[in-house]
């Protein structure tokens, strides 16, 4: 099954790649690449015109992953150490039945039977 899910995401990496090369060979006109400027990037040498619009989906793409990718740590951190408490606390009120259940009743009892003789 893992071997199934690899060669599935080996394939959607693979289509990804022809989408960006068959994205880039559309958007040439006049043979030059389509230009996109990013605030904040502009000032980068070599880039004062912009990014080739491929490299800017393919940043996005990487962003979106990246940000996914912590999210989801984030959430699996919090759920383990949900799991760990729960897990101490089950342990805790566990040693605590046992001692409930080991502890021998008390013989002082006196039990008595108040019935009434003339209910009889």
């Amino acid at each position: 099954m893992k071997l199934i899910k690899y060669l599935l995401w080996i394939l959607v990496l693979m289509v990804s790649l022809w989408f960006l090369l068959e994205f880039n060979k559309l958007n040439q006109p006049d043979g030059n690449a389509i230009t996109i400027k990013i605030p904040f990037l502009e000032d980068m040498s070599g880039y004062e015109n912009g990014f080739e619009a491929w490299r800017v989906l393919l940043m996005t793409l990487t962003a979106g992953v990246i940000i996914g990718f912590l999210l989801a740590l984030f959430q699996i951190i919090s759920q383990k150490s949900e799991v760990f408490s729960l897990k101490s606390k089950i342990r805790r009120i566990q040693t605590e039945l046992n001692s409930l259940r080991n502890e021998s009743i008390d013989d002082n009892i006196v039990i008595t039977d108040e019935m009434d003789d003339s209910s009889l």
